[in-house]
């Protein structure tokens, strides 16, 4: 929760005090596994837009999971979202139905894919990041922190609008 201080010290620093903040833990690394009643003998995945917010969850976290697609192969594995912070105030209801919802919205793919579209471009953004760092610094040979890049070098190389293009 260290980057939550940061992000509202930017936003009051940039003079946006009543900006809300909310902050999201979505996960897939669980060992957690649900199935419908078996029909005939036949245990079925969860359909999309499953919820699981009582019985397995924590009860000292605003947390819950969620199937938001239909599994291709195999058992779906839901994604499990804990909201640690909120000055939004919004319900469970409503947090469990704008993640079912941001689902939908990723653009490489028609269908609904395992979690908010958001946290697929912020990886997508991520890797594209560390590509950029690795391919103009050789990092294995760097042994002292005099070798490493300033920030002011970093950030030339970080930065999406010195690239024509940035590729979803």
């Amino acid at each position: 929760m260290e980057e939550l201080g940061g992000i509202q010290d930017a936003c009051m620093a940039l003079s946006l005090p009543t900006s809300r903040i909310s902050v999201v833990v979505c996960t897939k690394r669980h060992k957690q596994r649900f199935v419908v009643k078996p029909q005939k003998g036949k245990e079925n995945n969860m359909d999309p837009g499953t919820v699981i917010d009582t019985g397995v969850v924590s009860p000292n976290y605003m947390n819950f999971y969620l199937n938001s697609q239909q599994a291709i192969q195999g058992t779906s594995v839901p994604c499990h979202y804990y909201v640690l912070y909120d000055d939004n105030k919004l319900s469970m209801d409503m947090w469990q139905m704008l993640s079912f919802y941001l689902c939908h919205t990723y653009a490489r793919c028609s269908r609904s894919v395992s979690y908010p579209a958001p946290v697929y471009y912020a990886h997508l953004a991520c890797a594209s990041a560390r590509a950029r760092m690795l391919s103009n610094y050789n990092w294995q040979d760097m042994t002292t922190p005099e070798e490493r890049p300033t920030e002011a070098e970093i950030e030339k190389i970080t930065r999406p609008d010195k690239f024509n293009m940035f590729f979803i």
